[in-house]
């Protein structure tokens, strides 16, 4: 079995089953001879932030939503975005994110709109802006959580320990070099409640990278949301990459960067070109995606991506890393292969899977796109309902990862039993 992360919640005593809505059609479960949708998925190809805002909210309409999550691309007019959105979807909590390429009901998409809602019978959500990555603390995180499982506790649509039935849920700006410190702050609040998400995107321009609330887009910023919810999910991390023999020992950074400025005494990209048979020259964003590196902790591998090569040839990389730590190289063990292996587990441990909340690291995409796999991998979407985003990094509970498949997979909610 290949390196995985997996946490498993699932709720023990679920409010009635009364429906599905995805696309431009319903999913639906019978109840007393009524029908609600319990999720919606939708997705808009046009960049015209008018029509895009009309056809998500109409795609997600029939739902009664408590919230509603999105992702979109960079090329979309944010502040106009922002209004049409605000202007359809009103009281209802919208949060939201710009991306490296969206997940939609049709698949794998660049240059669009993603979005999801979660309907009011069957989630509670409470929903905070942490504007100032740089100054949040535990103590910031002790109080957001306590106050907020406060209101949930109100509200609550499971039964039994709320806790039991929670998971968190974190949109963070990409290129703030802060979502370590914030997401191990909002772990150790959480204590046993899961927490997923992912590092906002800019379309691989590595600019501006925003995430939305209370009707704006923010940078350096980051959305938390608590979601309670009486159906059964399970909350997932994995990656397919297997390790080969070749080290990299990191021997210079620049502190607080995430920048290598030396493997093995020597200059970060030449020796990264040495152990993979590369020319200076074809160093690339697909180069890096197709030519991973990882760190051992304990038995596990977390894969550490590089963002792009540097003037002075040190390399810049997704995530925070320090000197002293030894890189394996790891090689592909077959996408297509091991996500339909992930996800067909996950169906078969939750019976049917109403929405998949994915996190697809923006280097998975590219070898995608690399190998050709865009239509395949879209059918696998689509079967198993996801909607998500391509992230400059994924969030695991106190982890900030790349290169992997994270996310949160959410049953249909159960029938009452007579």
């Amino acid at each position: 079995m290949l390196p995985n992360l997996l946490i498993n919640c699932e709720a023990d005593k679920i409010k009635p089953c009364q429906g599905v809505f995805m696309l431009s059609h319903s999913i639906q479960h019978a109840v007393n001879d009524t029908f609600a949708p319990a999720v919606a998925r939708a997705g808009s190809e046009s960049l015209d932030p008018v029509v895009a805002a009309k056809e998500i909210y109409t795609s997600l309409a029939e739902c009664e939503a408590t919230c509603v999550v999105f992702y979109c691309c960079t090329r979309y007019p944010l502040e106009q975005l922002s209004k049409e959105l605000s202007r359809y979807f009103g009281d209802i909590t919208v949060i939201g994110c710009t991306s490296a390429g969206e997940i939609t009901p049709l698949g794998c998409r660049k240059h669009s709109i993603s979005a999801f809602a979660l309907s009011k019978q069957h989630f509670s959500v409470e929903t905070a802006l942490i504007e100032n990555l740089a100054t949040f603390s535990e103590t910031d995180a002790d109080e957001l959580v306590s106050g907020m499982l406060e209101n949930l506790r109100k509200r609550t649509v499971s039964a039994g320990p709320i806790e039991q039935h929670c998971f968190g849920l974190t949109l963070l700006d990409g290129l703030s070099i802060r979502e370590e410190l914030v997401i191990n702050a909002l772990n150790l609040s959480l204590q046993d409640i899961p927490l997923v998400g992912g590092s906002a995107g800019d379309d691989q321009h590595f600019v501006d990278t925003q995430v939305f609330c209370n009707g704006r887009f923010y940078s350096h910023a980051a959305v938390f949301m608590l979601v309670n919810t009486s159906c059964q999910f399970e909350v997932f991390s994995y990656h397919h990459l297997a390790p080969e023999e070749e080290k990299l020992v990191v021997t210079q950074t620049a502190p607080g960067q995430r920048v290598v400025e030396e493997f093995n005494a020597e200059p970060a990209a030449l020796e990264y070109c040495r152990i993979n048979g590369l020319k200076l020259e074809e160093l690339s964003s697909e180069v890096f995606a197709m030519n991973p590196l990882a760190v051992q902790i304990g038995d596990q591998l977390y894969i550490r991506s590089i963002q792009q090569v540097n003037d002075d040839l040190s390399l810049t990389f997704f995530c925070a890393i320090d000197a002293g730590i030894v890189l394996t190289r790891m090689q592909s063990s077959g996408l297509h292969a091991h996500t339909a292996m992930v996800l067909n587990e996950l169906q078969q441990r939750l019976g049917n899977i109403d929405l998949l909340i994915g996190f697809d690291c923006i280097h998975r995409r590219a070898e995608i796109d690399k190998l050709d796999l865009c239509e395949s991998m879209s059918s696998l979407y689509r079967d198993h309902h996801m909607i998500g985003f391509n992230t400059y990094g994924e969030q695991i509970n106190g982890l900030h990862l790349n290169h992997t498949f994270t996310g949160v997979a959410i049953g249909a909610p159960h029938r009452s039993q007579p």
